[in-house]
């Protein structure tokens, strides 16, 4: 699945980038789906960060197979989904500003130029230009779904590379999570499946604690838990429907039982 077929908005003027999208704002399920990862696209005063145009393919730039799986399970839930506009590489919407990777000068061995020694104006200009219009929309989508279906449960959707450095990955899918309900009972669900799943592994939710979580869900005392699908299990279209059809069947029992 190429990182060019990402399903971000179309490209706009350097002052008016769109940070992001939601699909089916008015869903009807109490779920909210968040795709920080969603593309590998660049605001036209970026450049391409001092970058070879095959870094903008790799893992480092954007969750493969993220986007296209989080619209196939807003379409079976009936959930609404928040879907990031633009490549992690030029600011990560799922790290805080405090977060050394936030800007991340270097990724899985990859320096990215453009990203070295960034003054603190241009950091503010890429907190202004994405980082903060994408959490309003996220934070929109929540008060949105508070009001129409009562609270949420927040599943920021990932995609995990089979390698990361030399360290090989054996799960199929992982369930992040900061606090144990409900990822213990989605973990389970899974895993009787016969689904290999990662309980906070490759990344301990207790420990990197997502954006996401941190400034939309804690707060408000929502449910929540992220999930990470293995790249090359989710690289064409049949795939993704595969597994959207798993994860829907566990989250609409987890949403059922609240």
């Amino acid at each position: 699945m190429s990182a060019n077929r990402t399903d971000a908005p179309g490209s706009g003027s350097i002052d008016r980038w769109p940070a992001g999208s939601i699909i089916r704002p008015d869903a009807g399920a109490p779920v909210l789906l968040v795709c920080e990862h969603a593309s590998n696209r660049l605001p036209p005063d970026a450049g391409n960060l001092g970058c070879a145009p095959e870094v903008f393919d790799r893992h480092i730039a954007v969750d493969l197979g993220a986007a296209e799986l989080t619209r196939a399970l807003a379409e079976r839930l009936d959930a609404t989904a928040v879907l990031c506009s633009t490549s992690r590489l030029y600011v990560d919407c799922n790290r805080s500003p405090a977060d050394p990777e936030w800007i991340p000068a270097r990724s899985d061995e990859t320096v990215i130029p453009g990203n070295v020694s960034l003054d603190e104006m241009m950091r503010r200009h890429r907190a202004e230009q994405v980082f903060e219009p994408f959490h309003a929309l996220v934070a929109a989508a929540v008060e949105s779904c508070l009001a129409r279906v009562g609270p949420p449960l927040i599943v920021p959707i990932h995609s995990m590379t089979p390698v990361m450095g030399s360290v090989m990955r054996p799960w199929e899918m992982a369930v992040i999570w900061g606090e144990a309900h409900p990822a213990r009972a989605a973990i389970d669900a899974l895993r009787k499946q016969g689904i290999v799943v990662g309980n906070n592994e490759p990344y301990d939710g207790r420990v990197m604690h997502g954006h996401t979580f941190v400034q939309h869900a804690v707060p408000r005392k929502l449910p929540h838990f992220a999930l990470e699908v293995r790249q090359d299990l989710i690289a064409d279209a049949v795939s993704v429907e595969k597994w959207a059809a798993i994860i829907a069947t566990v989250i609409q029992a987890l949403v059922a039982e609240r």
